[in-house]
């Protein structure tokens, strides 16, 4: 029995406003839950001292500014592999602080939509439209010159 080879053509001009969209979502998303622990600092501040944290308020204030530094990172396509990784796992820590140790439901699913749309942009790159790109063109552009 023949086996036969199929190949998928993919436009690349798509695929990098696909995985641009998705990151910009999620960038937006990240920062609003950002935004909602900085708006309710209480609550959030108060959660960090009983759990237990050490150093609590600096350590949740820090965490929340992290996650709208990442959510930068993923708007400009700025070490995208790693900003999504660690997107993922700061979202997952705001939500324990945030909800008290509570697993809301809600947010688990928020959680698990964040790993499905960053998925890609960490196994298959950021595309064309970020600076990671830009760099790289740089970067390949210097060492064939040289």
């Amino acid at each position: 029995m023949q086996q036969e080879t199929l190949q998928c053509n993919i436009n690349q001009t798509v695929f990098s406003w696909t995985l641009f969209m998705t990151r910009f979502l999620v960038a937006i998303v990240l920062g609003y839950v950002a935004a909602g622990c900085l708006l309710y600092y209480r609550e959030f501040l108060y959660n960090a001292v009983v759990l237990g944290w050490h150093l609590p308020v600096e350590a949740a204030v820090a965490l929340a500014l992290v996650q709208v530094l990442l959510a930068l990172m993923l708007m400009l396509g700025w070490f995208t592999r790693w900003a999504a990784v660690l997107s993922v796992l700061c979202v997952g820590a705001v939500g324990v602080l945030f909800f008290g140790g509570d697993f809301n439901r809600i947010y688990v699913a928020l959680v698990g939509l964040a790993i499905t749309a960053l998925l890609p942009s960490v196994l298959l790159g950021p595309g064309k439209i970020s600076l990671d790109y830009k760099h790289a063109v740089r970067r390949a552009a210097k060492i064939f010159r040289d």
